[in-house]
């Protein structure tokens, strides 16, 4: 029997005001793709921003997050109720939050200083709540990283957050530089398209 799946997609938006929010550029295009693969044989959910959403078709189940503290909480809940499922931790989430205004900040200011303080890191939790999980992050790196760094920096998210495996990708180059990393070692890809389908297999095996 196939495992329930958890594909998380998009960017967290946190909220400055009662208009504004800090997001990250993430249109959920990565997330999406591989939920629409892995659903051919698993019952998957999507959690997404509202762009991801609209991207993913049936059988994908999309639901909506919106800031970080809200997706934290929608995937505690779906995994603590999935024990032993596939969790994909696609998302871009935001590192800093404020502490919102509950109005509009006025527009005409010649200057507007956000005091953030750090988010929770989502990421950090997930075995926690089910350490029976398979559980794959991701991880951007900035764009002047190597191929050599990549691996090292994927290497220490595997290790910080228990990840079976990390989806590494260079910002900017996600169409050519790829890495799956896991605790045998690495492997390399020249694009998202192959490095998904590989990913795929692994979790299916």
């Amino acid at each position: 029997m196939s495992r329930p799946c958890l594909v998380t997609a998009g960017a967290t938006r946190n909220p400055i005001d009662a208009m504004r929010y800090l997001a990250a550029y993430s249109s959920g295009r990565t997330g999406v793709a591989l939920a629409t693969e892995l659903a051919t044989d698993h019952r998957v959910t999507l959690l997404g921003s509202p762009e991801a959403c609209l991207r993913a078709a049936p059988p994908v189940q999309a639901e909506p997050f919106g800031d970080t503290r809200d997706l934290m909480t929608r995937m505690e809940e779906w995994i603590r109720a999935h024990r032993g499922g596939v969790v994909v931790h696609a998302a871009a989430v935001g590192d800093y939050e404020a502490q919102p205004s509950p109005d509009k900040i006025s527009s005409g200011l010649d200057e507007l200083v956000i005091r953030l303080r750090r988010a929770p890191k989502i990421a950090d939790h997930l075995k926690d709540w089910d350490p029976g999980c398979a559980l794959v992050t991701f991880k951007a790196a900035g764009p002047n990283t190597d191929a050599e760094q990549l691996v090292a920096i994927s290497r220490s998210q595997l290790r910080r957050t228990g990840s079976d495996f990390v989806f590494g990708n260079v910002i900017g180059a996600l169409q050519t530089t790829c890495v799956i990393v896991d605790r045998d070692g690495s492997e390399a890809f020249e694009g998202r398209g192959a490095a998904l389908k590989a990913l795929a297999v692994r979790l299916r095996g």
